[in-house]
């Protein structure tokens, strides 16, 4: 009897209180079915037999379960607003007469009902869209499928532990923040935070010094490996400073626009401010919550669609050719041998080699420092320094330049030098002239660096001697000589399975043999799961701004309602009240998305150093992605912002 009456006034309740419900499934809905989609594509590419199908699968199930993590952190969140607003209503219940132990049998109820229907509706929707993901997915990576249709169960029963889990966790914590407290603090629960807040001068400089730190970290990098080491520190630093300015920050600007009387004492300004004041300490926390999220928005999505639009550029700069080949000279006829066995091989197969391109070249990582190139062992190499000799460079280039015994000519890609005389591993050289990087040199690594031409290929040689010797035959780097080229018709994919095993049978010392036709695929599949991935990490931060903003609005609305209607018994108009709303929410809610694109423009830099490890060298392209995701945001936010706006007015209004 009592079971049946616990979970029929549940009901009730949920229906009563459908305007903080009815969201609150939608999104435990999606959430669930992000996370049930992506560990069944994960299965679907497991068993789909696809090419490169194990790695995008270990990629998949490891975002899978951050993705999990995160959907739970953002469910307990959510849940906080809920039960702000529901714990007059169990204060009322308790002084009417109810036990504790009835009311957390209706919260259990509550969460049961919320529970089970955002699992199975999240299930059902995964089952639904997971199959049209998963051709999505070998759209982007460039893989021919047939649609399937599978319920994976094992998958499905993952989902519901995890959740199943999560919303136990979270009933008992809701039982236990109710039962803790006195009826009478429940009924008063909803004017919590309603007194002036004091100006926190440490926790404001506090904040200050850790996003100034986060922001000097992420404007100091230099090299890739820098940026990977120093990222997460900055970001973590950059996440204490957002929330310790906007607890502490927003109550001192607002008590200096109080200050100003001209300011301040006028309608709209006067309720606006006052009204915030109140209550910034709780609005801090979710307006610095919306800005992370905004940023995490921004940063995804400008990311992961720049490295995907962006792959062919990458591998142009790593094939200058269709075919790359290369082996170490042991002699002048090294680099001959390479070239006759690649097209006996290209013969064998009834395709003819076109636009070749052979050359000797010395790479090397090296610091540098007031122009002294010295030779590094990776720990500390802040640039790749490449050395081609004079011959070379006039025969691929069609030029005639001529160079005296120790002079250079110098291109550079990534990095500054105003010097005139450089060093190289302790011998001297006068740069002649600074020149275009040339686009038949490939590079792969991503770092900034250097290329020195020579004049002979006895100083390719010498610099290779004197490298060596610095690393004291802990590692050796040997001059290659590379030959790439374009194949006149389409050849079966075993010219390039067979073509390093009959390269070999000529070429002893054969280090690469590669085309960009294989890599693409690596490639596609490398940055067309990256970009999967980050359209449903996208999803979820989005779903979690949209909804702290929706029960912000919400839950403000509640508690200005009051407040407003004695506004309008002493003589405000409703068009003021309407004008004082839009104030305070674009006051509130903008100041987030600003401090978002000030996040995000610091860290353009570090980002960029980032991309490089990915070989993404096309900052402007990066610019272009990151520009259009603000503004598609933007959008986005102020679309939420006007709805939000409609609801606060509609609930203040008492309608």
């Amino acid at each position: 009897m009592h079971r049946h009456w616990n979970a029929r006034m549940a009901w009730a309740n949920m229906k009563n209180n459908k305007s903080i419900y009815l969201p609150y499934l939608m999104a435990a809905s999606l959430i669930v079915m992000l996370f049930y989609s992506l560990r069944s594509v994960a299965l679907m590419v497991a068993d789909s037999g696809a090419a490169g199908g194990a790695t995008m699968n270990a990629m998949l199930q490891m975002s899978s379960w951050i993705c999990g993590m995160l959907s739970l952190v953002i469910l307990f969140y959510i849940n906080s607003f809920i039960m702000k607003r529901r714990k007059k209503e169990f204060g009322l219940y308790s002084v009417l007469g109810m036990e504790k132990r009835h009311i957390a049998m209706v919260i259990a109820w509550e969460v049961l009902l919320t529970g089970t229907v955002g699992i199975l509706c999240g299930i059902v929707l995964g089952a639904l869209f997971s199959q049209l993901l998963f051709l999505l997915l070998l759209k982007i990576v460039g893989l021919p499928a047939a649609l399937r249709f599978q319920i994976p169960f094992g998958e499905a029963a993952a989902t519901v532990v995890l959740f199943g889990i999560g919303f136990l966790v979270l009933l008992g914590y809701d039982i236990i923040s109710v039962c803790r407290t006195d009826p009478i603090a429940l009924l008063r629960s909803e004017k919590e935070g309603e007194r002036e807040p004091k100006t926190k001068w440490v926790t404001a400089i506090v904040g200050f010094v850790t996003l100034g730190a986060g922001y000097l970290l992420a404007l100091t990098v230099k090299t890739p490996s820098d940026a990977l080491t120093v990222f997460f520190p900055a970001v973590l630093l950059v996440m204490i400073g957002t929330y310790c300015l906007f607890v502490a920050g927003s109550i001192l600007i607002l008590k200096l626009l109080r200050r100003n009387k001209g300011f301040y004492y006028q309608p709209q300004n006067f309720i606006s401010i006052s009204g915030m004041m109140y209550r910034m300490k709780q609005n801090a926390v979710g307006l610095s919550n919306i800005c992370i999220l905004a940023t995490c928005v921004l940063v995804t999505l400008s990311s992961t669609v720049s490295l995907f639009i962006g792959e062919e550029d990458i591998l142009r700069a790593r094939y200058p050719r269709q075919i790359r080949t290369s082996c170490v000279m042991e002699d002048a006829q090294s680099g001959e041998q390479l070239m006759q066995a690649s097209r006996r091989h290209a013969e064998d197969y009834g395709v003819s080699i076109q636009n070749e391109i052979g050359y000797a070249a010395f790479r090397y990582p090296a610091s540098y420092t007031d122009g002294v190139f010295t030779a590094s062992d990776g720990s500390d190499a802040l640039y790749e320094l490449d050395a081609v000799s004079l011959s070379d460079y006039n025969r691929i280039m069609g030029t005639q330049l001529q160079l005296s015994g120790q002079e250079v000519l110098v291109a550079l890609s990534e990095m500054q030098m105003d010097k005139d005389e450089i060093s190289l591993q302790g011998v001297s050289y006068h740069i002649r002239q600074r020149i275009e990087m040339p686009a038949f040199l490939s590079r792969s690594s991503g770092y900034p660096g250097a290329l020195m031409i020579l004049p002979d290929s006895s100083h390719l040689e010498e610099l290779s001697r004197r490298v060596n010797e610095a690393f004291a035959g802990e590692v050796t780097y040997n001059v290659m000589y590379y030959y790439d080229y374009d194949l006149s018709g389409e050849p079966p994919r075993t010219y390039y399975t067979a073509m390093r095993e009959k390269i070999l049978q000529t070429v002893d010392r054969l280090a690469e043999t590669s085309s960009i036709d294989t890599a693409r695929e690596d490639f596609y599949q490398l940055y067309g799961s990256l970009l999967f991935v980050g359209i449903f990490f996208v999803s979820l931060f989005l779903i979690a701004t949209v909804l702290i903003i929706y029960y912000k609005q919400i839950t403000e609305g509640f508690d200005d309602r009051d407040r407003f209607c004695i506004l309008r018994k002493v003589g405000m108009s409703d068009r003021e009240v309407r004008n004082t709303i839009n104030q305070q929410v674009l006051m509130v809610f903008f100041f987030p998305l600003g401090m978002a694109v000030i996040h995000i423009s610091v860290a353009f830099p570090v980002l960029c150093k980032l991309l490089l490890a990915f070989q993404m060298t096309n900052r402007m392209l990066f610019f272009g992605c990151t520009a259009c995701a603000v503004v598609l945001f933007a959008l986005l936010y102020y679309a939420v912002y006007h709805v939000t706006s409609k609801t606060y007015y509609r609930i203040v209004q008492g309608k």
